[in-house]
């Protein structure tokens, strides 16, 4: 990838796209979203084969912006990254092909406010790496807690309607986001990423 992004990166400041100052933040922002690209293409891709694509997208859709209003862990490499985005996509696919209804029901509503509770109490968890100032805290803060409101409130209309399979993915969304929140705290107390 390192060589893939140099001659993007090459190609960007030659053609006169990106000054020599910032070629450092575009490129940060470049792998980023590579990353993320490749990250949704297999997990998608996947979820074709093992046919939960739907659970799957409703899942990241989900999972996405919750992560980004309210932080948490992030790995220091892009491989450690990878493995955790496939062991997070293992455990959606998992929980919707093995739990029925209505243990589906039962499950969902125990992930949801649990992954809910811990949102509200300490998102949001910024990294040593990205520090929140005072301004950005209260922002994130109240995003942490609107996106937790619309999840809950999907859960719910959902849960009228009783479709459980996709309840059932957002509420791994609020848990899966819940636990990288407790693992960010953990990790920055220690004065360390994991």
């Amino acid at each position: 990838m390192e060589k893939i992004l140099d001659k993007i990166m090459a190609k960007l400041v030659n053609e006169g796209y990106v000054k020599e100052d910032n070629a450092e933040i575009v490129r940060y922002g470049l792998e980023l979203t590579i990353m993320k690209t490749l990250v949704s293409a297999i997990m998608l891709i996947a979820a074709i084969l093992l046919k939960c694509f739907i659970a799957v997208l409703i899942f990241m859709a989900a999972y996405q912006p919750m992560r980004s209003c309210c932080g948490g862990y992030h790995a220091k490499t892009r491989i450690t990254c990878l493995i955790i985005s496939m062991f997070i996509l293992a455990a959606v696919i998992a929980a919707v092909k093995f739990i029925i209804d209505p243990a589906r029901l039962y499950v969902s509503l125990a992930l949801l406010f649990a992954g809910a509770a811990v949102i509200l109490l300490i998102a949001p968890v910024d990294t040593p790496t990205k520090p929140f100032d005072d301004v950005e805290r209260i922002v994130f803060r109240r995003r942490s807690i609107l996106i937790t409101a619309a999840a809950a409130a999907a859960d719910i209309i959902l849960a009228i309607f009783r479709l459980y399979t996709p309840m059932l993915s957002i509420s791994i969304a609020v848990f899966i986001t819940a636990l990288l929140l407790l693992t960010g705290r953990a990790s920055n107390r220690k004065g360390t990423e994991l």
